[in-house]
């Protein structure tokens, strides 16, 4: 669209005012404004609405000329901001002007040269501003994502996309790939208009880490492997860019304690995690269940992998006995010291004695015998054992273990089991030397008992004479450990019963499953 100069606007103005001039010699009175209009609608100014009284005519800011009604005279144009108001008559004599001279032309020929430079002015006020044009890429420059635009001041857009040392692709929208890693991808916008471009450059492409399958604590990455098989699992990551660092941590945070426990305390025993191949490895021979998590992070995203070791016993190879000659029912009520005894499945004893305070610790001595009173019992249970130690007892869907056997080599023996402390009970009416033998998934252990008469003198009822005073720091022959290690054995069993003990960590193995 052209615009319109100062001089054409003036030739329009006193060509209107001429034309109105001879309108009003054969109509009479007659009021009229002339307008013009601005390219620019921001800087545009609306003309003011003229009002007629049918006497009088006014001009408003943006009117050119104002005439009257009044026969060979003209009123004098003004781009003024409010133009003078002249007052006509129908008779064919003109008002006088202010000079007191009606008749002379001359005295309103030199106006129009004095209104000149008003519609310069105009014409600076209606300039547009000069727009600025810019474009914004929406979306991080990562795998996976996918990136859009948006902009200001460029009309009818054309997007054109180019990744670093790439071929344009013209697009409103751009897929980033994982061939893209390490590229910066850059955005041209031009319009429709003349210098309408705008360009912005994103970031050196990443990945965010990630495994190969997603996991949770419920649904766990599981590796199931046999006591005395070696561990070498890798837990790296599938995908991410940049420097991938690994850490182990909690599978489940709300059930530890931070100040004591530490992350790694929850691996396989006598496993390592490398954090720099994120592996783990070592020879597992502890059977149990084993949760924690592999985090990996690259400074811009984390990946956590939620992982459960299951270790399984090996094959058994014996029994690992425990008796008592208390009943388990009334251990640890403060009134009843007694004496335990841990029989490993090469027949090795460990005697615990017990002084019924469960506050203080048992005194442990490697070797003794047990030993009862002629009349009394013992509460005997075991289970099959691996060669590492680990119980072998296998279940049913209910959790239920078939029950060791327990026979003896003097039929007199009463053996009966003991279903309120889930163990075998065997009293014995002679007082002799007697062997027990505890079988169970085709192996057993055999052990003696002396059975004291109930003349003998007092004091040696259901104590025993140990082969050493104090505990040993020798190792056990068969788990290999020092001898108070087989501690929790006992108290496995003096607290509740192997049996229901293995019943535990089974109904714990299957909910985590």
């Amino acid at each position: 669209m052209h615009r319109s100069t100062s001089s054409t606007r003036r030739a329009c103005a006193l060509g209107t005012t001429v034309a109105l001039i001879g309108l009003t010699t054969g109509l009479g009175v007659f009021t009229s404004t002339a307008a013009f209009a601005v390219d620019e609608p921001t800087s545009a100014v609306a003309p003011a609405d003229t009002s007629s009284t049918g006497t009088t005519g006014t001009s408003t800011a943006g009117t050119d000329t104002t005439a009257t009604g009044t026969t060979g005279s003209a009123a004098t144009p003004t781009d003024a901001t409010t133009a003078p108001t002249t007052t006509g008559t129908s008779t064919d004599t003109a008002p006088a002007p202010s000079t007191g001279d009606t008749t002379t032309p001359d005295t309103a020929a030199p106006a129009p040269a004095t209104t000149s430079p008003a519609p310069s002015t105009t014409t600076t006020a209606a300039a547009a501003p000069t727009a600025t044009s810019s474009a914004t890429i929406v979306g991080a420059p990562k795998v996976g994502v996918t990136l859009f635009y948006k902009t200001t001041g460029i009309d009818d857009p054309r997007a054109v996309w180019t990744v670093e040392g790439g071929t344009p692709v013209t697009a409103s929208s751009f897929d980033v790939t994982a061939d893209m890693v390490g590229k910066t991808i850059t955005l041209t916008v031009t319009g429709s208009a003349p210098g309408q471009t705008a360009t912005e450059t994103t970031a050196a492409v990443s990945e965010d880490v990630a495994f190969a399958a997603e996991t949770s604590y419920e649904s766990p990455r599981t590796i199931e492997v046999t006591a005395g098989d070696t561990l070498d699992e890798v837990f790296r990551v599938a995908k991410g860019s940049g420097t991938v660092e690994y850490s182990i941590g909690y599978a489940d945070p709300d059930s530890v304690d931070p100040e004591t426990d530490t992350p790694e305390a929850y691996l396989p025993f006598d496993t390592t995690f490398d954090a720099a191949t994120a592996t783990l490895s070592g020879r597992v021979t502890y059977a149990s269940v084993f949760d924690f998590t592999v985090v990996a992070t690259n400074g811009t995203s984390t990946a956590t992998e939620y992982v459960e070791v299951v270790v399984d016993p090996a094959k058994a190879v014996g029994v690992m006995a425990q008796t008592t000659n208390t009943s388990p029912i009334d251990l640890f009520d403060g009134e009843h010291p007694f004496t335990g005894w841990l029989i490993e499945p090469d027949g090795h004893i460990t005697t615990f004695a017990f002084s019924g305070d469960p506050d203080q610790e048992p005194t442990v001595t490697d070797g003794g015998q047990p030993t009862v009173t002629q009349g009394q019992s013992l509460w005997i249970n075991g289970s099959p054992v691996d060669e590492f130690g680990n119980d072998t007892t296998q279940y049913d869907d209910e959790g239920n273990a078939d029950q060791v056997t327990v026979t003896s080599d003097h039929a007199t023996d009463q053996i009966a089991l003991d279903e309120d402390t889930f163990s075998t009970k065997v009293t014995f009416p002679h007082a002799s030397t007697h062997v027990l033998t505890v079988a169970a998934q085709s192996v057993s252990v055999s052990f003696p008992v002396t059975v004291v008469p109930t003349a003998a003198p007092a004091g040696t009822v259901g104590s025993v004479t140990p082969a050493v005073a104090t505990a040993p720091k020798g190792q056990l022959a068969f788990t290999g450990t020092d001898a108070t290690s087989a501690l929790p054995w006992a108290l496995g069993f003096v607290a509740a019963g192997a049996g229901l003990l293995g019943a535990g960590v089974l109904r714990r193995r299957r909910a985590q499953r």
